[in-house]
């Protein structure tokens, strides 16, 4: 298992948490009739998921760095299967 930077999974949880919340408040405001306050929090989760992809190539570049590269030991499959 490859160990990555606790404080940025958490900050991403944090994130997608935030992400949820705000697409909700936007849905209800477009429900009620709100399109200012719609268009701020689009404006606002546009901006979240941003952090949220820039976060995630982090993780993802981190994970790369720690991770050892594989080696196979195996001796390659024969041509044919046996019946």
């Amino acid at each position: 298992m490859v160990e990555v930077d606790p404080q940025l999974q958490d900050h991403a949880v944090g994130l997608e948490l935030e992400i949820v919340e705000l697409a909700r408040r936007a849905d209800q405001a477009a429900q009620e009739g709100w399109p200012g306050e719609e268009a701020d929090l689009r404006q606002e989760l546009d901006n979240l998921y941003g952090d949220l992809a820039s976060v995630a190539e982090r993780l993802t570049d981190d994970a790369a760095t720690a991770a050892p590269a594989v080696q196979v030991a195996a001796e390659p499959a024969a041509g044919h299967a046996e019946t």
